[in-house]
């Protein structure tokens, strides 16, 4: 099979712009300030983990796609508009502050692409949404946006 024909697949043609936009990501966090004491998590340290794990599952993805090669292409725009989402989030983030848009985001997201299991989803914004809070407040002193609910 010839590589262009290898690479067709919608899914590859996705873990490669997810690859490549992570590596591009990778080196600009090169230039953020390391930790001063021997031992201290660098400001750095969790986006590089972060994008390290999104490449090796783009990668997985390219090995092996979801989707079948045989499998018609249907009009599912669904990553687009979760990416369109995610700009949206990242955009009004400072202004509506992280308290109120996050659980809102990680109700929506899972719905946009089709997941119906409330309980569940209403679990998952709960969890999700403190486990944020506490590695970021109370592990790493690191202040969220308040937004509307700031000074």
């Amino acid at each position: 099979m010839s590589i262009v024909k290898y690479f067709r697949h919608s899914d590859r043609i996705f873990a490669l712009i997810v690859i490549t936009v992570s590596v591009f990501l990778y080196v600009l966090i090169g230039d953020m300030d390391e930790a001063y004491s021997p031992g201290a998590m660098a400001a750095s340290s969790y986006p590089r983990l972060i994008l390290a794990c999104t490449m090796l599952v783009s990668g997985l993805l390219i090995l092996r796609p979801a989707r079948s090669v045989d499998e018609k292409k249907s009009k599912s725009y669904q990553g687009f508009y979760a990416i369109v989402l995610m700009v949206i989030y990242i955009a009004l983030l400072e202004k509506i502050g992280f308290f109120i848009l996050t659980p809102l985001f990680l109700f929506v997201l899972p719905y946009m692409v089709g997941f119906r299991r409330y309980r569940l989803i209403t679990m998952s914004v709960i969890v999700v949404t403190a486990a944020l809070y506490g590695v970021f407040v109370e592990v790493l002193n690191i202040p969220l946006p308040q937004g509307l609910l700031g000074d």
